[in-house]
């Protein structure tokens, strides 16, 4: 069985965090611990779990990050329940992202990045 490529490396100010690409997930969210000093602005999403428990959220940022050299920005909810940075089929879909599975990249535009 060939590898799964669902995780990039983002770097965030500067520190490079695993970011896990779920288009099964509907929004974008990320630990607090990852940016513990960000000013967050009032959420209106409501989200859940696989489980359908309920995930608090702080609030949202607009978070800039590069992945592979390539700059991006996504609108993200933030929240201390997660570890990680997840990146959703919101931001996917919002930057155009063709994700080719076998080959592990996701092509925006002339921009590439590869998955692990």
């Amino acid at each position: 069985m060939s590898p799964t490529h669902i995780y990039v490396t983002a770097y965030v100010g500067g520190r490079p965090i695993q970011c896990l690409l779920d288009s099964g997930c509907e929004r974008s969210v990320i630990s607090r611990n990852v940016v513990p000093n960000a000013k967050l602005t009032h959420s209106q999403y409501n989200l859940t779990v696989a489980d359908k428990a309920s995930l608090p959220i702080l609030g949202d940022i607009t978070l800039h990050f590069e992945v592979d050299g390539n700059r991006f920005e996504a609108n993200v909810s933030v929240s201390s329940a997660i570890d990680d940075f997840l990146l959703g089929s919101d931001w996917l879909e919002a930057n155009g992202a063709k994700w080719d599975f076998a080959t592990g990249t996701l092509h925006f535009g002339d921009r590439v990045i590869r998955a692990y």
